[in-house]
């Protein structure tokens, strides 16, 4: 650090690594969502009580905006992670702004939005005035669907800024969660209609590959995300490896429509297991350095402009 504050993060290299997918949680975080939602959220209002959040009850980290963007830059550099894209889960809010000025493009962040809101438009374009490189939505969670017309004029606005947008359908460990919410097929009308949007759906469908490939045949816009344990593999009605999952994936969408992401947050250390379980496969598989790099860097740099 200079002074006291991270230096400007350089351009990533082949051979380098992006994690494409992780969280951001923080005591002050949900706090300020709190303050503003005094209604809502009783699970983030138990985690402050608590000082402790996900089903393990980890303990909440109680750092400012700035002191979050230099520790979550450290983790990363310690783990072999040349940069990063935290998904928010919260909408509007200051804490991460501030973050990601104070990341200095080490970290960079997708705002969330409820894309049904009339202000969502507005919204979106003063988090991407703020410095966020796109989207976080999830329909499964919130329950919604992403084809609702009143979804529409959000969609436009994004596709005008080139705000590109991560989605999780799928199973979820979000206790508000709706599985009626949770198939990407419901996507295909969506990414027809705005193709300068590219739609990253994350965890590989989340128990949901066979819908997310069909939908990626239609819509050449539609990717995948690698991003956590991938248990859902777990549940399904046939047996399923990573391997396999990858082979699928690279064969029907193309090494770049996969991004490499692990999901890990800031309760637990980043999850350097996943990472190189997932690097180890991709080389059993036998992709190329070539297109090892577009799935484990190349992609998340280009759709999210991490090096500008």
């Amino acid at each position: 650090m200079v002074g006291g504050r991270l230096p400007a993060a350089p351009p990533t290299r082949p051979g380098d690594i992006v994690d494409a997918h992780c969280h951001l949680f923080s005591v002050r975080l949900l706090e300020e969502y709190v303050e503003a939602h005094p209604d809502g959220a009783p699970r983030f209002r138990q985690a402050l009580k608590e000082k402790k959040f996900g089903r393990r009850g980890d303990a909440l980290p109680d750092l400012d905006a700035a002191e979050m963007a230099e520790w979550y830059a450290a983790r990363l550099a310690e783990a072999g992670i040349a940069k990063a894209l935290v998904v928010s889960v919260i909408p509007d809010s200051n804490y991460t702004r501030e973050f990601v000025r104070a990341a200095n493009g080490h970290v960079h962040a997708l705002c969330n939005i409820d894309p049904r809101d009339p202000g969502a438009p507005a919204l979106l374009e003063r988090e991407m005035a703020a410095g966020f490189r796109g989207v976080k939505l999830l329909p499964v969670n919130r329950c919604y669907r992403l084809s609702d017309p009143a979804c529409r004029p959000f969609f436009e606005k994004a596709e005008e800024l080139g705000a590109h947008i991560i989605v999780h359908y799928g199973v979820t460990v979000d206790p508000g969660g709706d599985l009626r919410y949770a198939d990407p097929t419901e996507l295909s009308p969506v990414a027809r209609d705005f193709p300068g949007l590219t739609f990253v759906v994350a965890h590989f469908g989340a128990g949901y590959l066979d819908q997310v490939l069909k939908v990626g045949y239609q819509c050449p816009n539609v990717c995948v995300d690698s991003s956590g344990t991938n248990n859902w593999m777990d549940f399904m009605a046939y047996p399923l490896t990573l391997a396999e999952v990858f082979e699928r994936c690279v064969t029907a969408l193309g090494p770049e429509r996969v991004l490499f992401g692990t999901d890990s947050n800031t309760t637990t250390p980043y999850r350097t297991w996943i990472a190189y379980a997932q690097r180890r496969t991709l080389e059993e598989i036998g992709l190329s350095d070539a297109d090892r790099d577009l799935v484990l860097r190349g992609n998340a740099v280009r759709i999210f402009r991490l090096d500008e």
